[in-house]
């Protein structure tokens, strides 16, 4: 690549520090002035990729509660009424607000893809990692707009052009395509913060597990499982430690920084906070009934690292950081944004290999770890059964992290929802009205029942 002045370089640099895409920048400063992408060095990529882990950031917070909120894991908290947690319609502010953020941050992502994809020295280790990362978080931004919509637009490049909506199988194709492309590019894991091949792997073992194919989940799942980087959790210290500032959990596959000064992105603001203004706090049967089985599943580490012994409206899981919580957190603004966790891939493997002898075996390696005493599963258990035990793990590994909506939509769950009253049509989100007015409804056809 040609070098650049350093009044280009400034530009690139102060464009990211202020969040704002480099693809807008490189858009609106005048024409004499733009950068073109065949002149940005090694040195420049690395920056605009800096850029786009805080556009990632961003991007994942947004969604981050989502699941939850839909998934009946909250009730409304001092500041916020939540009366109906299920409730879209294509006006929803929320729901267009989630929309154009996948697509705002598309856009810088895609500035990454191109410029890979241009770059004449493709075997530098710093372009490989620059373009496996950006095919990857392209990847990770479709799984969660898959995961809501089905179908949506499917951009490979930036355009101003109307694209129509994909059907929900194109979508899916095209985020394995993405990932076949970052397998390719992506180094092995060196820092929970940066994306490697496992990060990948892990987001393809979600993937298949999301298109039915157990065989092909459990094998991606089993890759990552079979890495020295990664460990479950055994004491409730361990696991509360990979939600706080500097944390050194070995169960973080890949999680992003948050490591800002401005600009906070503070999830326990949202459900743990001391503030009476907080959005949502727990709702009333998880906190009484998510760890409350003692029998069969006593003494569960996550219990304590979870939810508060002294304030049932409030959550402790993302630490802010204040005295007598369970654990200490030095700086909660800080606190990383976990993307995926060793516990997924375990219980990913468990469910896809079924009821079976190393489905079962599977899940009680992972429940040795959760517990500190457990019997063994069964042979007899029936297959609902064995289902119901990995939701139930889910839920309680999962709560406050964005799973449990999806969960029991992928796995036709329906009758474990409370509020659904039969309206099956809420387990694809509505698109905006705001974007069918803009591009026509030809181009995007409504999802069904919300004309």
């Amino acid at each position: 690549m040609k070098k650049i002045n350093m009044l280009k370089i400034n530009c690139i640099v102060i464009a990211f520090l202020l969040l704002s895409g480099c693809a807008n920048m490189l858009d609106d400063i005048r024409p004499k002035n733009q950068i073109a992408q065949d002149q940005l060095s090694d040195r420049d990529l690395e920056k605009v990729v800096n850029g786009i882990y805080a556009a990632m950031e961003e991007f994942v917070y947004s969604y981050y509660l989502d699941g939850d909120i839909k998934g009946e894991n909250f009730k409304g908290g001092p500041g916020f009424a939540l009366n109906d947690p299920m409730l879209m319609t294509a006006g929803s502010s929320d729901v267009l607000s989630l929309w154009r953020k996948a697509y705002t941050t598309l856009k810088q992502v895609n500035f990454l893809v191109e410029t890979y994809e241009a770059d004449d020295n493709q075997e530098s280790a710093t372009v490989k990692t620059a373009g496996g990362t950006a095919y990857y978080f392209r990847a990770l931004i479709y799984y969660n707009m898959a995961i809501r919509w089905g179908g949506v637009p499917v951009l490979q490049k930036r355009t101003n052009d109307i694209v129509p909506i994909s059907p929900e199988n194109e979508v899916w194709n095209f985020i394995l395509e993405d990932l076949e492309k970052a397998e390719q590019l992506l180094p092995e894991f060196s820092d929970k913060y940066y994306v490697s091949q496992s990060a990948n792997d892990a987001l393809f073992a979600k993937t298949y597990l999301s298109l039915g194919n157990n065989a092909k989940a459990a094998e991606y799942a089993g890759k990552v499982i079979a890495k020295t980087n990664f460990a479950l959790a055994s004491t409730s210290e361990e696991y509360a430690s990979s939600f706080i500032y500097n944390s050194q959990s070995k169960e973080i596959i890949f999680a992003l920084a948050n490591a800002r000064s401005t600009g906070l992105l503070l999830i326990y603001q949202s459900i743990n906070d001391v503030d009476p203004t907080w959005n949502y706090a727990p709702a009333d049967d998880c906190y009484a009934g998510l760890y409350a089985d003692k029998t069969e599943k006593a003494d569960d580490i996550r219990a304590q690292a979870v939810f508060s012994a002294s304030d049932n409206l409030r959550t402790i899981k993302f630490a802010n950081g204040q005295p007598g919580q369970f654990i200490a957190n030095e700086s909660p603004s800080q606190s990383p944004i976990v993307v995926t966790r060793i516990a997924e891939m375990h219980l990913i493997q468990a469910e896809a290999q079924r009821n079976t002898p190393d489905g079962r075996q599977t899940l009680k390696t992972f429940l040795d770890k959760r517990y500190q005493t457990v019997s063994n599963i069964p042979a007899t258990i029936s297959d609902r059964d064995f289902q119901n035990m990995i939701l139930d793990e889910r839920h309680r590994e999962f709560y406050g992290e964005g799973f449990r909506w999806y969960d029991l939509k992928r796995t036709n769950r329906l009758d474990l929802f409370k509020s659904l009253n039969n309206r099956n049509y809420l387990m694809y989100f509505p698109v905006p009205q705001n974007e069918i007015d803009l591009a026509g409804k030809d181009n995007y056809p409504q999802n069904p029942e919300y004309n």
